[in-house]
């Protein structure tokens, strides 16, 4: 179910098109990555998994040219909570479910398609 749902959200979203693999052209492997949910009170809230491309096969210079990971660092935070509290702002914290989805590649990627779908 978490499989299916996780499917869903990346074809809504357009993320994807299935295509044959061009000539020259090497498919990055991918896998499904699992993690149990739990709510404030410890209980199991729900199931969610995760499709990522296996980008360890991948060589620098031949796959990719650069990597980029969006995590804040800690004294970011740290300065941003220093001025909501100086100024008596409201901080609100959100997670988005596929925050990924809304970035903009400027090259084209190869995936297999995960085994099933």
């Amino acid at each position: 179910e978490a499989c299916d749902s996780e499917c869903d959200s990346l074809l809504k979203n357009d993320t994807w098109d299935v295509v044959p693999l061009p000539k020259g052209r090497k498919a990055i492997g991918c896998r499904w990555v699992f993690r149990v949910k739990e709510n404030q009170a410890g209980e199991i809230e729900r199931f969610k998994a995760r499709l990522v491309a296996k980008g360890f096969s991948q060589k620098y210079g031949i796959d990719y040219d650069e990597t980029f990971a969006p995590v804040a660092k800690f004294t970011s935070i740290r300065i941003v909570l220093s001025l909501a509290a100086k100024y008596g702002l409201k901080l609100h914290q959100m997670d988005v479910k596929t925050a990924f989805l809304n970035g903009v590649l400027d090259e084209d990627i190869y995936m297999a398609q995960p085994d099933g779908y």
